[in-house]
């Protein structure tokens, strides 16, 4: 089953961001008030998932879901929130 969202929230939602020499799409997506992101690198990696999460002390950090691939998590994750921030 395909979610339809309005075409203007779609373009928001689809973005690209600079990570070393490569240009990797993202699409954000929401599931159970969650916002994720989907990251596609090239044919020869897998895609990652990522979102932000909360520790025990009330800090926040980007994860993947899985786990498992944190450093990228954590490389990839502040450039999208300066993609996000720098278009409001």
């Amino acid at each position: 089953m395909e979610i339809a969202f309005e075409k203007n929230q779609q373009e928001k939602d689809k973005f690209t961001v600079s990570y070393g020499e490569q240009l990797l799409e993202v699409r954000r997506m929401y599931i159970a008030n969650q916002v994720i992101f989907l990251i596609v690198f090239s044919a020869a990696k897998p895609a990652l998932v990522l979102t932000r999460a909360t520790d025990h002390n009330k800090n926040r950090f980007w994860t993947s879901i899985p786990e498992g691939r944190q450093p990228e998590a954590e490389a990839i994750g502040p450039l999208i929130a300066e993609y996000i921030l720098s278009n409001q």
